[in-house]
């Protein structure tokens, strides 16, 4: 059972002798957590938790790459950089708000997104800056103001929401998933062919099924 509360007392954590396998499985159904945020919800020692994730990934059941400040974990099923990253920012409430905002509203401005977050313009900033790093945003400046539009295909956000986050995706209106679809086709200032798929979007749902069998597999065998 995984605990949605963040801040969980330490003393509650207790070891288990199934950890190896709910590490696993915690990271199969949400690619892009963070070592801690996996301690966090599955109330398992860091320590262990370390100790697990080492094991998993010199098996060749895990991988790990560093975005931001942060460490995140991922099954083999994922391929591409882009969806890494999309589904590291979707475990994180402040950038999947501003991401989510940018859907509904293409062309959004710093205040704009500091009203709509409640959130100082400096941690916004801070922010669009790391999106704009790891190319999921881009500005153009129109008149006197900069503008953010998200970068590359819109669907491989949906895609990934709707997979790994259907509370999230349940919570919005048939009118707004609507106009993310209408949104996903449209081009987009400052970008030739925004609206064209890129390399990471051959990452079908057959293909990352297919892969999620085989690792289940694979873990067995461990």
């Amino acid at each position: 059972m995984y605990i949605d509360d963040d801040k969980q007392d330490e003393q509650q954590i207790v070891p288990t002798s199934d950890n190896k396998q709910r590490i696993y499985s915690y990271i199969k159904d949400n690619p892009g957590s963070h070592l801690r945020r996996i301690s966090q919800k599955l109330l398992i020692a860091m320590g262990d938790i370390q100790y697990q994730l080492k094991f998993l990934e010199k098996s060749g059941l895990i991988k790990s790459r560093h975005i931001w400040l942060y460490k995140t974990y991922y099954t083999f099923s994922i391929l591409g950089e882009r969806y890494e990253n999309i589904l590291a920012i979707l475990q994180q409430e402040t950038p999947r708000d501003v991401i989510l905002y940018l859907i509904e509203n293409p062309g959004a401005t710093q205040s704009e997104i500091v009203r709509h977050k409640g959130f100082t313009a400096p941690t916004i900033n801070w922010h669009m800056s790391r999106l704009i790093e790891i190319g999921l945003v881009y500005s153009c400046k129109e008149g006197r103001f900069v503008k953010y539009y998200l970068e590359g295909n819109v669907e491989d956000i949906i895609t990934l929401l709707k997979l790994y986050h259907p509370s999230v995706w349940n919570k919005l209106s048939n009118r707004l998933a609507e106009l993310f679809l209408d949104i996903a086709s449209q081009s987009r200032p400052g970008r030739d062919g925004a609206g064209e798929k890129n390399d990471a979007s051959e990452n079908t749902n057959e293909q990352a099924e297919e892969r999620r069998e085989i690792e289940d597999r694979m873990y067995k065998e461990i």
